[in-house]
């Protein structure tokens, strides 16, 4: 199965000092333009399951790029923050460094929140259900955290270096995974 996974545009909020995830918040008024951009680079794809997560900022891209009635999961929306949603970055991680911290919850569910473990299960568990359906092309509308944790599916890194490097808003990531076992 062939993945092309795209992430939606830049929000309002700048995620270098704003933790957000579950949020359902908004599109920058450079939507647009950068929305363009993102429906050049599908031009002349086709596929044969378009899904999108339930986030505004997923959806009204996916529309934009000429699919608005994706196929909608919860398993695409980006990792729970839970009480962390809405804080600094700042205010959250104080008594240790970055790197140390993040790689805590790997495993261990932020408060009122989840895991990345738990994200990259959801996002598997949503792969796999498309593999066993017998989907061949398929085009999601999601987040960072998605992305790097079906790279991560794919082979392309370990869950505790997939955000290393977080792909562009408006970017699209091409996946192989015909390999899946079902």
């Amino acid at each position: 199965m062939k993945v092309y996974i795209v992430r939606h545009t830049s929000v309002v909020l700048d995620g270098n000092h704003v933790c957000y995830g579950f949020s359902d918040i908004d599109v920058r008024p450079t939507f647009r333009e950068e929305a363009t951009l993102t429906r050049q680079a599908l031009e002349g794809l086709s596929f044969d399951g378009v899904f999108s997560s339930p986030l505004r900022r997923a959806r009204k891209l996916a529309t934009f790029c000429g699919y608005p009635d994706p196929i909608v999961d919860d398993r695409l929306k980006e990792m729970n923050f839970g009480e962390w949603e809405g804080k600094l970055w700042s205010d959250i991680i104080i008594d240790q460094g970055t790197q140390e911290f993040f790689l805590r919850y790997i495993d261990h569910p932020t408060p009122g929140g989840e895991s990345l473990r738990m994200q990259y299960d959801r996002v598997r568990s949503f792969l796999m259900e498309k593999q066993a359906a017998g989907y061949q092309e398929v085009l999601i509308f999601c987040h960072g955290g998605v992305i790097n944790c079906a790279r991560t599916l794919a082979g392309l890194c370990q869950l505790e270096d997939a955000y290393a490097t977080i792909p562009p808003f408006g970017s699209v990531t091409e996946l192989d995974f015909s390999f899946l076992e079902v």
